[in-house]
């Protein structure tokens, strides 16, 4: 009797520990070190991106029909529109910011809110920080990783970027398969709500 009172709480346990490990992106240590990505061309980034997936990130929770427009400016910084739905008022939004590469083209770079806040606060911002466009093929997909080191831990988080809102079986089987080989896990991962999107750029006055 005492093991069959023990089993729903063994249950409850693992569902929970499963939903922390999807939810909670700390691990001990500081952050791992991905070089850039060889011979990235970041002229072939150019264009409008959607958020596929991502893992768990507070300041996206409400946040739906994610989509990015990156472009170039003349010192070969990305200049990147960022448009959202709020998902609960289904009010559109829009954030425009500045990823300097780490060097000439790199993958990785700092992105940082483009406004009139000294950079000392403006790198303090949510959102702002450092990124690593860890895998692309330029024409389907970009696996966007970022983390952050706290004493003796770190934080990150990952998105999968989609040239367009959904991608398919074949292509996520892929997107998944360069993650492990990076060490990300998968499961991690939360599907982007995309459902009944229309681009907002236009529809906004």
């Amino acid at each position: 009797m005492e093991g069959s009172r023990l089993a729903p709480s063994r249950i409850y346990c693992v569902l929970f520990c499963t939903i922390i490990k999807a939810v909670i992106s700390t691990g001990l240590g500081k952050c791992p070190v991905y070089p850039p990505l060889p011979n990235f061309d970041i002229q072939r980034m150019i264009g409008t991106w959607y958020e596929v997936e991502r893992s768990f990130y507070l300041v996206e929770l409400t946040a739906s029909c994610t989509e990015l427009h990156l472009t170039l400016n003349e010192r070969g910084y990305f200049l990147i529109t960022i448009n959202t739905v709020n998902k609960w008022t289904n009010n559109p939004s829009t954030t425009y910011g500045i990823g300097i590469p780490s060097h000439n083209a790199s993958s990785i770079f700092r992105y940082k809110l483009n406004n009139r806040v000294p950079y000392v606060i403006g790198r303090l911002l949510p959102g702002a920080g450092v990124y690593n466009i860890l895998f692309t093929d330029y024409d389907q997909f970009a696996i966007v990783w970022s983390c952050t080191s706290v004493s003796i831990a770190h934080s990150d988080h990952i998105w999968v970027l989609g040239r367009r809102r959904e991608i398919e079986a074949p292509v996520r089987a892929q997107i998944y398969a360069i993650m492990e080989e990076l060490r990300l896990d998968p499961d991690r991962l939360i599907i982007s709500k995309n459902n009944n999107c229309t681009n907002i750029s236009d529809n906004k006055v």
